[in-house]
């Protein structure tokens, strides 16, 4: 389904859109949405996957603007079974009303040496994933299909190199290191099996930006205590 342009534009997308029940998936493409800091697209979007699923299957608002942080803080409990301190550390980083692209404010939450993103310095949008660093990560699985904690713990060390060594303007210091490793834990912890994720169910989030229909979330609620000692394995993996 696309959007209706030109002058109906806007009242094509108000009946899309009812027309949509909380679960469906929807992505927008990248004609329809962008996650370009203040973007003036229908679909606002951003450059985490997981937030943008949210916004997809309609937990968030789906043109992804004017968000509450209850509305969120709630939307990440309920589908992604975070705890109260995970949650309120989250929604700690977005003024109480707000727009997905606001997080694409570079080094704010938006980092080089993404997982599947291009580093900003090279002016792609925010809400594009880049597919060779995507299939990088999906290579990495092992016999069963699974992309497990060295892995991944792999693929963070690799991406710091190659921001190093292909972007001038590279910016991976420790605050943005600290928010790449707790992120490379949330794919384990909060959308993978604790200590590992599939192929199928990383590609689904990462590139689909779509909940898989099988996606059981963690039955222990995601805290911080639990992410950070996730994140101290990779950190140690990867040194």
């Amino acid at each position: 389904m696309v959007l209706p342009g030109g002058g109906q534009k806007n009242q094509g997308y108000r009946q899309f859109v009812e027309q949509l029940q909380v679960g469906e998936y929807y992505k927008p493409s990248a004609k329809e949405g962008s996650g370009v800091l203040n973007t003036t697209a229908a679909f606002h979007r951003s450059p985490c996957p997981a937030l943008n699923a949210l916004a997809n299957h309609g937990y968030l608002p789906r043109d992804g603007q004017n968000i509450a942080k209850g509305v969120l803080k709630a939307a990440i409990m309920n589908v992604y079974n975070m705890a109260n301190d995970t949650a309120t550390t989250q929604v700690s980083q977005v003024p109480d009303i707000f727009s997905l692209d606001f997080l694409s404010h570079h080094n704010a939450p938006e980092h080089d040496a993404s997982l599947v993103h291009t580093d900003a310095y090279f002016g792609h949008d925010p809400m594009l994933v880049n597919a060779t660093l995507a299939e990088d990560v999906f290579t990495r699985a092992d016999a069963d299909g699974m992309i497990n904690t060295p892995a991944v713990a792999s693929v963070r060390k690799d991406r710091a190199v190659l921001c190093e060594t292909t972007n001038p303007e590279c910016t991976f210091g420790a605050s943005e290191k600290k928010k790449s490793f707790l992120q490379a834990a949330l794919l384990l912890v909060a959308l993978g099996e604790g200590d590992a994720i599939s192929v199928e169910h990383a590609r689904s989030f990462l590139v689909k930006e779509q909940i898989p229909s099988d996606f059981v979330k963690s039955v222990e609620p995601v805290s911080v205590a639990r992410l950070n000692a996730t994140s101290a394995e990779l950190v140690a993996l990867a040194s």
